[in-house]
């Protein structure tokens, strides 16, 4: 079992599923930060690797001992009154227009645009969940294409970041933005979906060096894309998420930065 296959078995047992991407990410750099110090030591990294998840323990085990310290409730009953608080002031908004022209815009796309301004910053998500202390941006990447899976609109928000650092891997990641306009509905679950990519170059990249994470949002989510040691001679990657509800395919182009 490598480090992705083991942090996605421990998150799988968390009810709270606003909490998973960050707990997700400080065991991966912890098992990344033992590998690295086995290396140091003479080991090959395949065997590192395999050490370090070993030394784990049971990921089973282990995701069910953080989920009873992580209740899902208190999160759901944020998650439904701050749904009713956005509802609520949109609608305000609305007929406070109203009042000055005597219309009200209740179309879909007048509620979207007001919704997606209160929900998440993007520039936030991209601090927590992809750039570390100490990252070097290697390059940076427009990243194109937009879709539906099943009632989520997924499509592209800002640019992509080509990251490395001492001692870990290079890593090229962007954000996804999920929204759809019901608020009973929780964020779109990466568990069951293959992600893949391919670049500019003929290499293919399995759902073992590609990961679909959600930050934890509702109505609008910014979920990290993420590939790990890219070719560094690629200049375009093309990443296909496969569910059984559709698929949606981004492509990126780098630019800037060493690798221009």
């Amino acid at each position: 079992m490598d480090r992705r296959q083991f942090c996605d078995t421990v998150t799988g047992q968390l009810r709270c599923k606003w909490e998973a991407p960050a707990v997700r990410q400080e065991l991966y750099d912890h098992i990344q930060d033992h590998q690295a110090a086995l290396m140091a030591e003479g080991m090959g990294r395949e065997e590192a690797e395999e050490a370090a998840v070993a030394a784990m323990g049971d990921p089973e085990e282990l995701g069910r001992a953080l989920d009873a310290l992580h209740s899902p409730w208190p999160w759901r009953v944020y998650h439904a009154a701050r749904t009713a608080a956005i509802l609520l002031f949109g609608l305000a908004l609305c007929l406070g227009i109203s009042g000055l022209d005597h219309t009200i815009d209740l179309s879909p796309d007048s509620l979207r645009s007001a919704l997606e301004e209160q929900i998440q910053d993007s520039d936030f998500i991209m601090e927590r969940y992809i750039r570390t202390d100490g990252d070097a941006v290697l390059a940076t990447g427009i990243v194109t294409g937009s879709g539906d899976i099943g009632p989520y609109r997924l499509s592209p928000s800002g640019e992509a970041l080509l990251l490395t650092q001492e001692d870990r891997d290079t890593r090229l990641a962007f954000l996804v933005s999920t929204f759809h306009p019901q608020p009973w509905l929780e964020s779109l679950d990466p568990d069951g979906q293959l992600c893949s990519a391919v670049d500019d170059l003929g290499n293919r990249y399995g759902p073992d060096r590609v990961s679909f994470l959600s930050t934890g949002g509702h109505l609008r989510d910014l979920c990290r894309v993420l590939l790990e040691a890219p070719d560094p001679d690629a200049r375009r990657f093309t990443f296909t998420l496969d569910t059984d509800r559709g698929s949606v395919t981004f492509t990126v182009t780098l630019e800037g930065g060493e690798l221009a």
